[in-house]
């Protein structure tokens, strides 16, 4: 039949082998995507040690109220087994760059989970200017922000800044207020123009928005 085939359509065998050869390559072009996937591993993100630190917080926090003061009464006027909770007196505040997750847990609104949430986004971004960022944390919208906003102070002096001129690609990337892109065109500015000198030159770069360039000012330094 391959020598009928040939014959019709005047095929020679070196055009034959060259049409087989044409034929595989494509075939193996198209099974491509389907082995790249059969053999690929995606990465998977461990929360092992947030689950463990957010489950180690909860038992604290339950053994804090089992422990909590039932305190008997030592007079008629206190009556026996009054709780005392562990949560703020009203008019009392945590200043938000300093608290830790168990400090946290102190302001009413805020358990185990939102606190660890909390201090993770807070070392990502290098603390905290203002306190309209913690809408910015991970399921905390509006409704949560307005229940625990008066119960928290900022100190925008705790930030930690980085120095644009200095920093790698690699820690730029981190910040949740640049995209991929906008990291890169940052430092192949620097590369391309020498140092930046102020916030204006950073505001330089095309795809830096002046959003962007709002979020990350108070984050920079350039000496």
């Amino acid at each position: 039949m391959k020598s009928q085939f040939k014959n019709s359509f005047a095929i020679t065998k070196k055009q034959w082998n060259g049409m087989l050869v044409l034929v595989i390559l494509i075939l193996l072009v198209l099974a491509a995507p389907y082995v790249y996937q059969y053999f690929r591993k995606d990465t998977i993100i461990n929360f092992t040690s947030f689950d463990a630190a957010a489950a180690q917080l909860i038992k604290a926090q339950k053994t804090d109220s089992i422990a909590a003061t039932k305190a008997p009464a030592y007079n008629n006027n206190q009556p026996a087994n009054t709780y005392v909770s562990n949560k703020l007196k009203p008019g009392a505040t945590i200043e938000l760059n300093a608290a830790d997750s168990a400090q946290l847990t102190t302001v009413r609104g805020i358990g185990a989970s939102f606190a660890i949430r909390i201090i993770r986004y807070r070392n990502r971004i290098g603390g905290f200017y203002n306190k309209e960022q913690l809408k910015e944390v991970y399921e905390l919208d509006s409704t949560k922000y307005a229940e625990i906003k008066d119960q928290l102070t900022v100190n925008p002096s705790a930030i930690i800044k980085i120095n644009i001129n200095t920093i790698s690609f690699a820690s730029l990337r981190q910040s949740p207020y640049l995209s991929y892109k906008q990291a890169s065109a940052i430092i192949e500015y620097r590369t391309q123009h020498g140092n930046y000198n102020s916030i204006d030159d950073v505001g330089s770069v095309a795809i830096i928005t002046p959003e962007v360039l709002h979020k990350i000012e108070p984050y920079i330094k350039f000496k």
